[in-house]
């Protein structure tokens, strides 16, 4: 009995999983085959202190926790898990826009406690190159990885809203 419920419940949700760069997953925003909008997802929830860490943590070479996507039968990917992340990178990186579509302004870093040199960077500020991550540190962050676990379009309509309720149980609330 428990093992049918096992095999029935494993057969309604198909994955696959790989690692992809920093620069591949800005080029699936840019290119709209990411929706970083899903209805059940918050928006912009870090303050730019976590944000900085994130950054941080990125040039640093701390591995950064892996994204959960669900591929839609258009073949773009929903974030299921992960949105505070990704967003916070394409903000630094100046390409990120708001649900209305307006462009946000680009993320300026705070200082951290490994990398305090960090304050008042940003990803290119073409005002003042001082304040702006060198072409190595850019290249840094693109080839850096993130891991991704996709949801299959074949996987039960439910999935994806389950699988967001579970990763975050605990978390802030919607």
């Amino acid at each position: 009995m428990l093992q049918e419920q096992i095999d029935k419940a494993r057969a309604e949700i198909r994955t696959d999983g790989y690692s992809m760069s920093i620069g591949e997953w800005i080029s699936l925003y840019e290119n709209n085959e990411i929706d970083i909008h899903p209805e059940f997802q918050r928006f912009f929830r870090w303050t730019p202190q976590q944000k900085s860490r994130l950054i941080e943590s990125i040039l640093l070479g701390i591995p950064i926790p892996q994204v959960f996507v669900a591929q839609r039968e258009d073949g773009v990917w929903d974030v299921v898990d992960g949105l505070q992340s990704l967003s916070t990178i394409y903000q630094f990186v100046g390409i990120i826009k708001d649900e209305k579509g307006k462009l946000v302004s680009p993320l300026e870093l705070e200082s951290t406690k490994y990398l305090p040199g960090l304050k008042g960077k940003k990803w290119d500020d073409s005002e003042n190159q001082d304040d702006s991550l060198t072409t190595a540190q850019r290249l840094i962050i693109k080839r850096s990885k993130i891991d991704v676990s996709i949801i299959l379009r074949e996987s039960d309509d439910v999935s994806k809203y389950e699988l967001f309720q579970r990763l975050n149980t605990g978390g802030s609330p919607l």
